[in-house]
């Protein structure tokens, strides 16, 4: 009897045991969980084991630094590339350079037997124009030679007759000799535009219609040489304005180009005397 009262004891026993070890835990923190939406990283905003501040956990709980931004002063800035200087060669060898006139030397009257200067064919053009037209499609009204070509409102084209009138357009040929090798700065002022080819490259395109004259220039390498050289311009209005000009360097103030770097063609004068 006893014997079986001992084992009816231990059995409860067990069942007891295996009872409690089956029931859940009670979590300390069960219903304090805290839920902070819209908190870290400022209103709004969400946590994520990402974010900035955060806790590392493998570092016993410190924040951690957030990550660091690309600096966009520190990237490698893409410089401008600076304009590219225009390198011509010639086709001729430079003209030796003239020796000075004599001033107390008689003058030559047989003519122009003279080589400077440029061959200045002028074509009718409307005073409505708004650019330099294609010469190739008018008829030429009128030829001479220019000694120079630096015309001003008050200082009319060298050598032009007084029959050529705005509005008109002008086409002037011959050649530029360069004695020195250098980085030239080549300049048209006109009104209204005008263009400048050296070699049949298009150097200088100061064309347009406007008001007052205008300057532009441009960089050139030239070496020693006689370059072939045609400036176009187109006048509606008002006197012919018209210089060419040059400098030595990008820093250099332009003048207007000597007649003795000018040559007109070989057949200048027959042109001339021909159109007559």
């Amino acid at each position: 009897m006893i014997r079986n009262s001992l084992i009816l004891v231990a059995s409860f026993g067990l069942l007891a045991g295996c009872a409690s070890s089956s029931a859940p835990t009670q979590n300390p923190d069960a219903g304090n969980v805290k839920y902070d939406v819209g908190q870290p990283g400022g209103a709004g905003g969400s946590s994520t084991p990402g974010d900035a501040g955060a806790a590392d956990p493998s570092d016993g709980g410190a924040a951690k630094p957030p990550p660091k931004g690309r600096d966009s002063t520190s990237t490698k800035s893409v410089g401008v590339t600076p304009k590219a200087v225009k390198k011509i060669a010639s086709t001729k060898p430079p003209k030796p350079e003239e020796p000075a006139a004599d001033p107390k030397a008689k003058p030559n009257r047989k003519g122009r037997t003279d080589p400077w200067g440029v061959l200045v064919e002028a074509f009718p053009v409307e005073a409505t124009a708004e650019k330099i037209p294609d010469m190739t499609t008018l008829n030429v009204t009128s030829v001479f030679v220019a000694k120079s070509i630096d015309a001003s409102a008050t200082t009319p084209l060298a050598g032009m007759p007084a029959t050529v009138k705005t509005p008109v357009a002008l086409r002037l040929t011959g050649s530029l000799n360069v004695t020195a090798a250098n980085e030239y700065k080549l300049c048209t002022t006109s009104s209204d535009g005008s263009q400048l080819m050296i070699e049949d490259t298009l150097v200088v395109n100061n064309d347009g219609k406007r008001a007052e004259a205008k300057e532009l220039c441009e960089l050139v390498n030239l070496e020693p040489g006689e370059y072939k050289l045609e400036i176009r311009s187109f006048h509606v209005s008002g006197p012919v304005v018209l210089t060419a000009s040059w400098a030595v360097g990008k820093d250099g103030t332009p003048a207007a180009i000597p007649s003795r770097n000018l040559y007109k063609p070989a057949d200048a004068d027959a042109r001339v005397k021909a159109k007559k």
